[in-house]
């Protein structure tokens, strides 16, 4: 087994030393010009370098003071060492054999070893190493995303250099008051969404979905040439977008392909900075063009809209590689599809119960509570192993798919994500019922949530052998 070289991520380029356990003292000269930065407590200004007052003979400048610069560097330093810190320790809890940190280490091994591992343990389980209570039980995980107790991980004050998340999605960092308040807004027949029921946004998505495989060649990548860019022309048609940021929002978009991934495993520093880019850029496109369509659309619309759209663009995706995948891998599945394409929904139905497309979700306890039997502080973390959970053996007959978390982010885009995975699974159906693999698909690293396909090659057409 060999082991994931930190030393990959580069930190922020800085002339300033940020290692926190240093080999051996610095330089008193590096001492002198960058004093120690102490992490501001929650809800305090940041720290600035003392004022001084400016002699004649000396003009005022505007720019920083010279060690204002260096100090910037060193947060942001600090942020990266605490990203790769919190990576190597998920990675070494899983060489320690703990099964929830051999999850988010994310390797190439079947996941659903390690969440039997997990149930094998009992309704609860303890992830020593990562202090996180872990469950694969149905009704354990039904109480964690339904009981009040529970809620988002959202940010909660941590100084800079100690969360150990830092680079976390910040559109996707709320808690269920605020999805709460948000989910009406994205509504079909809403203030946000011009469709009015469900059918018209499958109608809409299967039209760019048929766009979408036209322009594909003979061969092509399932996951990059379709299921990434199907998500964007749909949400951007249904935010009533104009044409120019309907091409910038549909082009962005798919680059916030990590940021659900990024909620519970520390992305590569590169990666994680670029996945805010992008968010940021999606967020504010949005912001912008709703606040003109709408006559000066509030806060909390824009917000919607940037949630749905990150939450939902690459889980869809995800949807739609892993039911062609498992439809495939079944003998004759995919044929009783092509046949009657009217069944695509229940595959969508059937994927949301055995491998939904999240495969995880964290919350924190806000109160002391009881789970499973067992008294949980305030501040203690759990994470639900959703896959596993909805294939639980214990749960009862005809249970409805656990499928996508009913709180948080998922409570707004939810709707979308299916109604949009159905359309793409029936179009490619009824339009390439000969589909076939043309290569090995590969999951992309660092992946624990949605063991995201980094590539899916396929054709569109059944190979025949050559002529003799």
């Amino acid at each position: 087994m060999t082991a994931e070289p930190l030393s990959a991520e580069p930190l922020p380029a800085d002339r300033t030393r940020t290692d926190p356990s240093p080999a051996g003292p610095a330089p008193a000269k590096r001492l002198t010009a960058v004093p120690p930065v102490e992490p501001a407590s929650p809800g305090s200004p940041p720290s600035e370098p003392p004022a001084t007052e400016p002699t004649a003979a000396e003009p005022v400048v505007t720019e920083p003071a010279p060690a204002a610069r260096p100090r910037a560097g060193l947060a942001e330093a600090l942020v990266a060492r605490r990203n790769q810190l919190t990576r190597a320790a998920q990675w070494f809890a899983g060489t320690e054999g703990d099964p929830y940190g051999l999850l988010l280490r994310a390797g190439a091994d079947d996941p659903a070893r390690h969440e039997e591992r997990v149930r094998e343990r009992g309704p609860l389980y303890r992830s020593a190493p990562l202090d996180t209570w872990v469950t694969a039980h149905r009704a354990v995980a039904e109480q964690v995303l339904t009981d009040p107790a529970f809620d988002g991980t959202g940010p909660d004050g941590t100084p800079v250099g100690l969360d150990g998340l830092p680079l976390r999605s910040e559109l996707l960092s709320l808690d269920r008051a605020t999805a709460a308040r948000l989910a009406p807004l994205t509504a079909f027949g809403g203030p946000l969404l011009w469709a009015r029921e469900e059918n018209c946004v499958a109608q809409r998505a299967a039209t760019y979905a048929r766009r979408l495989l036209e322009g594909c060649g003979e061969h092509f990548d399932l996951a990059e040439d379709f299921a990434r860019r199907l998500p964007g022309p749909v949400l951007a048609e249904q935010f009533s977008l104009p044409d120019a940021a309907h091409e910038e929002f549909a082009r962005v978009l798919p680059d916030c392909r990590h940021a659900l991934d990024g909620l519970v495993c520390p992305q590569p520093y590169a990666t994680a900075r670029a996945t805010r880019t992008a968010e940021a850029t999606v967020a504010a496109l949005l912001a912008r063009h709703l606040s003109e369509a709408g006559g000066g659309a509030g806060a909390d619309t824009a917000r919607a809209a940037a949630v749905l759209a990150v939450s939902a663009a690459e889980t869809t995706a995800v949807l739609i590689v892993d039911t062609v995948r498992r439809l495939r891998a079944r003998t004759g599945a995919w044929e009783r599809l092509t046949a009657d394409p009217a069944l695509a929904a229940e595959a969508v139905r059937e994927t949301l119960r055995t491998a939904p497309p999240v495969r995880l979700e964290t919350r924190t306890t806000r109160t002391e509570t009881t789970l499973a039997g067992t008294e949980l502080p305030a501040g203690a973390r759990v994470a639900v192993l959703m896959a596993a959970a909805g294939r639980d053996p214990g749960a009862p007959a005809g249970a409805a798919p656990l499928g996508l978390a009913p709180d948080l982010h998922f409570a707004l885009s939810a709707p979308l994500i299916t109604s949009i995975a159905g359309a793409a699974l029936r179009t490619l159906a009824e339009t390439l019922p000969h589909l076939r693999e043309a290569g090995e698909p590969v999951i992309r690293p660092r992946s624990p949530v949605l063991l995201a396909p980094a590539r899916f090659p396929v054709a569109k057409r059944e190979s025949t052998p050559c002529a003799s």
